[in-house]
């Protein structure tokens, strides 16, 4: 009876352990489902991409209608005038705008005939926003106080700034129309971005790049491959006839895709 008991236990012991059979069983169903999983992280990683792209087109949306509430129309777009079919045409330049500078504000120095960003800091001339966009000037602008500094500001300099309508914006979301300051014709312009690869400025690539060197996708703004711009259009808009048109075009596994302030 002891004999049996022990052997009992044995078997026991045996029957709690891993046959070879189960081990490869086992093996057999984690590779399949981590097959599964590297399927999934594609689809996982573009649906990742669309709602940051979406959630910025929200934020940006709102921007723009507290503009428009602001000064009773939307932010001026790159509208030109072209000849189709022997007639005068308006058409609009989606990518080249002043959208970045009407949402942040700009301070205007008419001696100089030229804007300086809101913190004082970068200088473009109105002929050269005028060259880039089509533009003379800004909407969202107040005169340039004379000194340079929070601390030699005037209470009325001062009170002059605050009237300017401003937002601010990330790195990734902001980017240099050029991507080297020795570029021909280089003027240091920002464009509203959905992400990019670097800039004149040096900061690092971030949000959703541009792909480079692929002959599929042609870079949208040439001066700078990796920049990957809003698109806007308040002349007539297309998808939005009594509002404007925002949106972003993003490359997903080979595939060119639109997100915009539409229902698409």
């Amino acid at each position: 009876m002891k004999r049996s008991a022990h052997c009992g236990r044995r078997e026991g012991g045996r029957r709690g352990a891993f046959t070879l059979i189960e081990l490869l069983t086992v093996i057999a169903i984690i590779s399949v489902l981590a097959g599964m999983v590297v399927g999934l992280a594609p689809v996982a990683s573009a649906k990742m991409k669309e709602a940051r792209v979406r959630a910025e087109l929200a934020g940006l949306v709102t921007a723009i209608e507290s503009y428009k509430s602001r000064f009773g129309v939307y932010p001026p777009d790159h509208a030109y005038t072209t000849n189709y079919n022997g007639q005068p045409t308006t058409a609009v330049d989606p990518i080249l705008n002043t959208l970045y500078y009407e949402l942040t504000g700009a301070l205007v120095d008419n001696q100089r005939a030229s804007f300086f960003t809101a913190d004082d800091e970068t200088e473009i001339l109105s002929a050269k926003i005028d060259d880039l966009t089509g533009r003379e000037g800004l909407v969202n602008a107040v005169p340039r106080p004379a000194g340079s500094g929070g601390a030699t500001l005037t209470a009325a300099d001062r009170q002059a700034k605050r009237k300017l309508f401003s937002r601010e914006f990330k790195d990734g979301q902001v980017c240099e129309l050029f991507r080297s300051t020795n570029s021909a014709g280089y003027v240091d312009f920002e464009l509203m971005a959905v992400g990019h690869s670097g800039d004149a400025s040096g900061k690092k690539g971030s949000g959703i790049s541009w792909p480079l060197n692929d002959s599929r996708f042609p870079p949208p703004v040439a001066s700078n491959p990796g920049l990957n711009p809003w698109r806007y259009v308040s002349t007539n808009p297309t998808n939005n006839p009594n509002s404007f048109d925002l949106w972003a075009e993003i490359v997903v596994k080979g595939e060119r895709r639109i997100i915009g302030n539409w229902k698409n």
